[in-house]
This record gives C-alpha cells, structure tokens and sequence, in this order.
C-alpha cells in the first residue's frame, strides 16, 4: 500500500521559449560547427546511445529505438539553439515530452538528469574533433552557450518529469480509492476483485490487516497518526460513508496492531482481518463502534469495549423493553437517591469489590451493602452475581441509548 511520494501541484517549468535568451550573439565559427554537426546527427546519437544504454534503469525500461529517436531530436534542438537558428514548433516540445516520458516508463530521475547532461559531453566533444587546433581558442568563446542550451533543456525536462510524476501519483490515488471503496462495500467473495486490489495496494491477499475507522471530528489526528507513526508500513486511508477508514498490513507474525500506531486517536478498531477479502467486514464493525464513540474519547475503541452500546443499538425497541423491565422499580425513589444507588451498583459491578467501592465514593462499607441490598429488593437482581451484573450494566446502557 505504499504510495508514490506526493506532489502538490503541477511543476511548471521555466516561462521563457527555447532561444529566447542565450547571452551573446553567436561567434561565426560556432555556427559553423553548429551546422556541420546538424549535417551529421546520426554520427552524435551513435556516439550517445550506448552510453546511455549502460545507465542502470535505462536499458530495461527504454526501448533502443525510443532513445535513438528522443535522442536525434534533443541533439537537433541543442544545436538550433546553440545556433540562435529558428526552432520548429515540434521541436521546443521536446523537452516536456521527454520528461513526461521517461516519468511514465519508471526511468529514475537521477538517471533522466544525468542522460540528459550527458549531451553537452557528446556536443562538445564532436565540436572540438571539427576543430583545427590552432581554431580552439576561438571555440571556448560559445562554451557558455552550448553550457546554457544543455542546462535551458534539462531544467525544461525535470520540471516536466515532476509534472508527471505528480499526475501518475493522482492517477494512481484515484485508482486505488475507486477499487478499495467497492471492496470496502462488497461482501469480499469477489476474488478477482480482491486479487485486483491487493497488486494495486502492492500486498499479500492473505496477509493480516488492521482496520480502524475515524468518525468526521477526529479524521485529522487519524491522518497526522498515520503520517508520523505508518510511515513505510502497508496503509491506506479511504473516505467511506462519511467516515476516514484506515487499512494497514500488519507487520509478519503480529496478531494485533501495535497500541502505539493510533495512540491518543478518538477512532473505532474493528478485530484483525484474516486476509484482504475479510477487510469489508471488519470495516462495517469499526463503522458501527464508531457511532458510539462520545466526544470525550481520545484513544481508539474496540468492540470489546463498545459491545454494549453497540448490542444496545441493535436491540431497537427491544432496548427500552429491557431497560424498563430492568429499571422501572426504581423510578419511586427520590432523584437523588436513584442516583447514588446506580452509582454504587455501576461501581460495584466495575471492581466486584466493596473495599473498592468505599474507596472510590468515600462511603462506609455497611453504605455500600444497603445499596446493594435496596438495589436488589426494588429489581429483584444481584450485582454481586455475574450474569445479573451483565444484565444490569446492559439495561443502564439501553436506557442511556434511548436518551441519546
């Protein structure tokens, strides 16, 4: 899931047309040189290509005949412009064609750069062999323009390789969020689907993935997380049903995502996906804990920890049935009084200790066994047994679900 480094915004190259300003007026026996060697371009390109062919990263990526080809023109433009001769349309192209290209074919850009420079060595040694040697002094007088040519072309063909670079990289984001959002709304049974993604995400179909889901208000501290804590981990972060999930490759033999990666992030954890084609489900999982989370959360959720109002919402009606049934005897009491009651029996059932319960209301222990005591005599349930325990702390949360 690693993505191409991004660019934000086009790279524009330099405003100014090729032999628009090349500092002095061309030395007549510069021009000479120019036009003989415009006469014998096929000699510069069979001088160039096999040491450019030798470049790690040209060879398998640049077919012979597309360097010969991009290579005579270059070399025609050089010299127009060395020249200060008129510079055909076709030819001032040139450069952002060649850039965009080799973006295209994967060519590294430290390669590009130093091909392209390469053709002042070629120039000038071809300039030099026409040369009487009695003549050279006069030669070093264009040194500076055949300089200036070779650097006017390679910064026209940098600027529009990065230009390509940003596209290729919006292309591919687009790519990969059309394909992981009808993943993300599948049931996951399509495999070719899933195959389709898991080379486009650059990953293992069957590997283990995370999955955590930032609803709106905490989407920015899920992204910044990922930024500062994923960096070279297998992520990818989605926009879907309003929410920002996240997809990221569990590194080998880990069996859950290390707490540091979303730490002090108000978001949803839905359990490890058992390979790409499980992702979808365990998203809708992440998805429905993160309607739960309140705004005072600030670190990530599980369902272990949101079953309850999750298993509540689904309930529907039958969630107020429950809490009524459960709670409804305790509706007679005086407000205040219903309240320090609940209290007690919620922080009994969180401890199951009545040394702890004194401790955390500052109350005496015989306190905490009357509530007790009230709490069964008006329900007709027991917080000190488990099962009652569970349906009580389960009733307090339906009716907390209805209130919302």
């Amino acid at each position: 899931m690693h993505n191409p480094p991004r660019i934000d915004g086009p790279v524009r190259a330099p405003a100014a047309q090729p032999g628009a300003d090349m500092g002095a007026s061309v030395p007549p026996e510069l021009r000479t040189l120019v036009r003989d060697c415009l006469d014998d371009l096929d000699e510069l390109v069979g001088r160039y290509v096999p040491e450019v062919s030798a470049f790690d990263g040209y060879e398998a990526t640049v077919p012979p005949e597309d360097l010969r080809e991009t290579a005579r023109a270059c070399f025609e433009l050089l010299l127009r412009l060395i020249g200060d001769l008129p510079v055909p349309e076709d030819l001032r192209e040139v450069p952002d064609r060649l850039g965009r290209r080799r973006a295209h074919q994967g060519v590294p850009l430290e390669r590009l750069l130093q091909a392209v420079r390469m053709d002042f060595r070629v120039l000038w040694t071809a300039m030099l062999e026409r040369t009487r040697p009695h003549d050279q002094l006069q030669l070093t007088r264009g040194a500076v323009r055949v300089w200036e040519a070779v650097e006017f072309h390679t910064v026209h063909v940098h600027a529009a390789y990065l230009d390509q670079v940003a596209v290729l990289a919006r292309e591919q984001e687009r790519e990969q969020a059309a394909l992981m959002g009808r993943l993300l709304s599948s049931d996951g049974r399509d495999q070719q689907l899933v195959a389709q993604v898991a080379t486009l995400l650059q990953v293992n179909a069957q590997s283990e993935f995370a999955v955590a889901v930032a609803p709106p208000e905490s989407q920015q501290e899920l992204r910044r997380a990922v930024t500062a804590r994923l960096t070279g981990q297998s992520a990818h972060l989605q926009q879907h049903n309003g929410m920002l999930v996240l997809v990221a490759r569990l590194p080998q033999g880990a069996d859950a995502p290390p707490p540091a990666w979303l730490d002090g992030v108000a978001c949803a954890v839905g359990p490890v996906a058992r390979g790409l084609a499980r992702v979808p489900d365990m998203v809708r999982v992440a998805e429905t804990i993160a309607t739960t989370i309140d705004g005072g959360t600030a670190h990530p959720v599980t369902l272990v920890e949101a079953w309850m109002p999750v298993a509540a919402a689904r309930l529907g009606p039958m969630a107020g049935m429950l809490a009524d049934s459960v709670l409804s005897d305790l509706d007679r009491l005086p407000p205040h009084e219903r309240e320090r009651l609940l209290d007690t029996v919620v922080a009994y059932c969180g401890s199951g200790s009545v040394a702890a319960v004194t401790r955390e209301l500052y109350c005496h222990r015989n306190t905490v066994l009357n509530r007790l005591s009230r709490f069964t005599e008006l329900t007709g349930l027991h917080p000190t047994r488990p099962t009652e325990a569970a349906a009580i702390l389960f009733a307090l949360e339906c009716a907390r679900s209805r209130t919302v």
